[in-house]
Order: structure tokens, then sequence, then C-alpha cells
């Protein structure tokens, strides 16, 4: 699988920085 094939990078980044700041919210808050 490429992801840059098939994910844009918009929603790539959108979609890690979504699950980053969820999952640093409940870790370190």
């Amino acid at each position: 699988m490429e992801l840059k094939g098939s994910i844009t990078e918009k929603n790539l980044l959108a979609a890690f920085a979504g699950e980053s700041q969820a999952r640093n919210r409940y870790t370190f808050y």
C-alpha cells in the first residue's frame, strides 16, 4: 500500500493530528 498515492497529504496529516491530539489529551491530561 502506498499512502501518498491513495491518501492525500491533507487527509493523512488531519487524521494523524486528530489521533495524536486525542491520545495526548487522554494520556497527559
